[in-house]
């Protein structure tokens, strides 16, 4: 393997352990001893169009609907983060917190 292709593999397996962290990319990078802005170059360089990772979107949700039901109250997961949605929920609330969550990702 080249050296290029070594690096290459190196950061997509960061990036990719980045993203399943939870950590922001300032304590992911200090966690791992690398530097913000080279997580940055390489998360933009893995997410350019027509590479698979770029393509957003939203995952599966499976709720389990007794426990819905029972509780009146969904746990969103993303990382280490989890989030309580009530019946009652504001829904202007959880759109700006997912905002906010997807920005700091």
């Amino acid at each position: 393997m080249k050296a290029s292709e070594e690096r290459t593999a190196y950061w997509k397996q960061q990036v990719e352990e980045f993203q399943k962290s939870g950590l922001g990319r300032t304590a992911y990078c200090e966690r791992n001893q690398i530097r913000v802005f080279q997580l940055d170059y390489w998360r933009h360089k893995f997410t350019k169009p027509g590479n698979v990772s770029s393509r957003p979107g939203w995952i599966p949700l499976r709720i389990k609907e007794n426990q819905a039901e029972q509780s009146g109250v969904i746990r969103l997961r993303i990382g280490k983060l989890e989030i309580e949605v009530r019946r009652d929920f504001d829904g202007e609330l959880l759109a700006e917190i997912l905002r906010v969550v997807g920005a700091a990702c």
